[in-house]
């Protein structure tokens, strides 16, 4: 017996919106194994949009990346012609169920990351130093072009 097959394919998405899967991608990476890998994945982690996450022990890198092809409504501007990966995307297969997407862990910052090494390795890594502000340049009074 066949899969039933959806009428509207929206109808999958519709709880899902705002098109959460065409917001990032993911790729599997080797499980870091030596502090030169960690120290790798906290660079990565320091640039803004990157995560990490484990899922079923597999270890992730998750970029923020909004597909070009979303239209504002939400919806696929090349569905016909879509890529096989999106095709084969489908509710069934979907990580994504009602905000959770069930991983071991997800790493969103750079200091969560860096809490979990200190907590689950041997490896030993300082804390970020916070930049200083720069010093606020006072003000000299404009003179005045009448004199």
């Amino acid at each position: 017996m066949g899969k039933k097959k959806i009428k509207n394919p929206w109808d999958q998405c519709k709880n899902c919106l705002p098109a959460k899967c065409c917001t990032y991608f993911s790729l599997e990476v080797d499980e870091p194994e030596d502090r030169k890998d960690f120290d790798a994945m906290l660079w990565q982690i320091a640039h803004k949009g990157v995560s990490f996450y484990i899922y079923r022990k597999a270890w992730y890198i998750m970029v923020d990346s909004i597909c070009e092809f979303l239209t504002p409504e939400n919806k696929c501007g090349i569905y016909e012609t879509r890529p096989s990966i999106c095709k084969e995307h489908s509710i069934e297969t979907c990580e994504y169920t009602e905000g959770d997407y069930g991983f071991t862990e997800h790493f969103k910052s750079y200091d969560e990351l860096l809490a979990w090494i200190k907590e689950n390795t041997n490896f030993r890594f300082k804390d970020r130093v916070k930049p200083e502000a720069p010093p606020k340049k006072k003000l000299r009074p404009l003179k005045s072009a009448v004199g």
